[in-house]
């Protein structure tokens, strides 16, 4: 008898796929404004020689980082939290004409801030800059007023303030101190494309490694469940607003600097420039998608677009037109990412569960067919760990491709224990010669066997497969590299199944959602263990509590996911589904009051709840199922 540990290879390449599989995914993301923007380019520089020379590609670096390019980090941020923000034009001149009338003019009994006090006044700008921005986002908070309107009222003010404050002039003579910023270089590149992508890299470290970061993905995505799981949403998007503000102020100082005057037309356009450079780099107008190098994408598509057209000598209208049509076309683009993103969500109004009785008989019918195809072995029995008790459950498999009347049923030999204890692959080369784990042939004629145990993650034990053949010392290290791929390719769909059938998840379920606001607990729930093993947008290294936080917004999202409504359809029974786990679990009514509410008897209530639980699991499963297409795709 030979003893193997089974290896974490398959694994650990597996996890490695996964990682390249994201990448991929992020790069597919762009690839379409990558391909626009690279069109652009060839097509200006073969047709106006002068657009490629040096001269020009740093003009367009440093036009991008004093114009758009910075405001759109901005817009990105706000965009992605779920909301908007026309303001950020207005802005940029308000707080450029402060700065300005404090170094020119002063302020009362303030005398003009010249030499290095301009840097002073540049704060004061930038400090100008935040508090408008944040006093939008609390506006529209507490007002519950659309952004769209709360901004494009704070746009049009702005501007009419800004007019006052110039009286229609240009500020001109500012301090010779900042001015470095935007018409200086370091070797042949401006310190300001270096100042952008400084703040770039700033911006994407703050979206992707901080809570505030993914907190603005989340409310952005779903702002119900998002508020439900606990997120102060008033107060991020105060600070994703007042982050706008800030980066307006930023680019009101540098395009002030560059023209030497600051004048209430600067920033003219700039909001509807950068919602566009947004949506051209994959920012959704819906909220919760968007990344800040494509919108580094999007700036450059349209800083090269007007560059471009003037060195055809373009009449300037026809630049306009050029411009619009290419924000016309951002739209048109994100309108159809959205329509792909909701055609490929599960269905929300979910009939009772159609994976009961079949989910579990179709992966043990692929996982035969994969076994028979790939070996060429048809005598096999599969054993499956129930959760509760540990114990090994056999289970029937009734296809063509696993012999039908196996010896030994319900029988659990020396070999599938010896598994079950080390997990260890367990081979007999001859079993008429075994003494050490006696073995029940599946045939007469059976001559050599192999136990494997499958695996999740490496150290759940789904269960054990146990396999045996006429030949003698049949199973050799080839035969268990193809079984090795084949249960690497299986088992998390195995295990799924099998928790779903065996009552296990849904009992798992209802005792998390009976403790659904007790963080402790959920922290040391199974059901959190299950959910990881696919879904590890939260590392095991974590506290409890924050364990426990992650559980319940995952709970709460499938609860809201439930909801009818949300594509404008309503069914009877779904709607009462909803509103009953809403009701029971995440308002924690009294039953009494639910009934009262309702109409319903205590009977029809305990069985509705029973129900809507059940429905919910298989939201849950269905969820994992799509999630894992390339896996499904693998057994068709």
């Amino acid at each position: 008898m030979i003893r193997h540990k089974t290896s974490g290879l398959t694994q650990q390449i597996a996890s490695t796929l996964q990682e390249i599989k994201t990448k991929e995914y992020s790069l597919d993301s762009h690839v379409g404004s990558l391909l626009g923007l690279l069109i652009i380019l060839i097509i200006f520089s073969v047709l106006a020689p002068s657009f490629r020379q040096m001269e020009n590609l740093v003009l367009l670096a440093r036009t991008a980082s004093i114009a758009i390019g910075i405001v759109a980090i901005g817009q990105t941020v706000v965009l992605i939290s779920g909301g908007i923000d026309l303001s950020v034009g207005s802005i940029i001149a308000f707080t450029s004409l402060i700065s300005a009338q404090l170094m020119v003019q002063g302020f009362g009994p303030i005398a003009p801030m010249t030499g290095m006090m301009s840097y002073l006044a540049i704060l004061i700008g930038w400090l100008a800059g935040i508090t408008i921005g944040a006093a939008q986002g609390w506006f529209i908070t507490k007002s519950n007023i659309p952004a769209f309107i709360a901004t494009l009222g704070t746009m049009v003010t702005l501007r009419g303030v800004s007019v006052g404050i110039s009286g229609g002039y240009t500020i001109s003579g500012l301090s010779d101190e900042f001015q470095w910023i935007a018409n200086s270089n370091i070797g042949f590149i401006p310190v300001s494309l270096l100042f952008m992508l400084g703040i770039y890299l700033l911006t994407a470290y703050f979206l992707r490694r901080t809570k505030a970061g993914r907190y603005c993905y989340a409310i952005g995505g779903n702002q119900t469940a998002a508020r439900l799981s606990g997120i102060e949403i008033d107060r991020y998007r105060v600070l994703y607003y007042a982050y706008s503000g800030l980066l307006a102020a930023v680019v009101g100082t540098l395009l002030s600097a560059y023209i030497d005057g600051a004048n209430f037309t600067n920033g003219e356009g700039y909001e509807f420039s950068s919602i566009a450079a947004s949506i051209i780099g994959g920012t959704s107008l819906s909220g919760g998608v968007g990344s800040v190098w494509g919108t580094l994408i999007g700036v450059m598509i349209l800083t090269i677009v007007p560059n471009g057209m003037v060195m055809l000598d373009a009449p300037y209208w026809g630049r306009d037109v050029a411009t619009g049509i290419v924000i016309l076309l951002a739209v048109l683009i994100d309108m159809n990412r959205q329509k792909a993103r909701k055609a490929a969500r599960v269905p929300l109004d979910i009939p009772p569960p159609t994976f009961t009785g079949s989910y579990l008989s179709r992966v043990l019918s692929q996982f035969s067919q994969l076994t028979y195809e790939r070996t060429g072995c048809s005598s096999f029995r599969l054993f499956l760990t129930d959760r509760d008790t540990g114990d090994l459950v056999q289970q029937e498999i009734h296809t063509h491709y696993n012999d039908g009347d196996l010896q030994g049923k319900g029988h659990i030999s020396g070999i599938v224990n010896e598994v079950r204890n080390s997990l260890l692959i367990v081979r007999i080369d001859n079993l008429d010669h075994e003494t050490t784990s006696p073995t029940t042939k599946f045939q007469p004629n059976s001559v050599s066997a192999i136990a494997m145990p499958l695996l999740n993650d490496d150290q759940w034990l789904v269960g054990v497969i146990e396999l045996q053949s006429t030949t003698p010392a049949a199973f050799d290290d080839t035969f268990i590299s193809i079984m090795d791929d084949i249960i690497d390719r299986v088992v998390v769909n195995l295990e799924d199944a099998w928790l779903f059938e065996s009552g296990w998840l849904t009992r798992t379920t209802r005792d998390a959602l009976r403790h659904l606001w007790d963080d402790l607990y959920l922290g040391r729930s199974e059901l959190f263990n299950w959910i990881h093993s696919y879904d590890s947008g939260i590392g095991l290294d974590v506290s409890t509590g924050e364990r426990g936080a992650a559980l319940r917004a995952y709970l709460l999202q499938a609860i809201d996911d439930l909801d009818p409504n949300h594509e404008g359809e309503s069914s009877r029974l779904g709607t009462r589904r909803y509103r009953i786990l809403m009701m029971t679990y995440v308002q924690e009514q009294a039953v009494q009051q639910i009934l009262r509410h309702l109409h319903i008897s205590r009977r029809q209530y305990f069985y509705d709840l029973k129900d809507a639980i059940e429905v919910l699991v298989d939201q849950l499963v269905r969820n994992r199922v799509v999630k894992g297409q390339d896996r499904e795709k693998q057994f068709t």
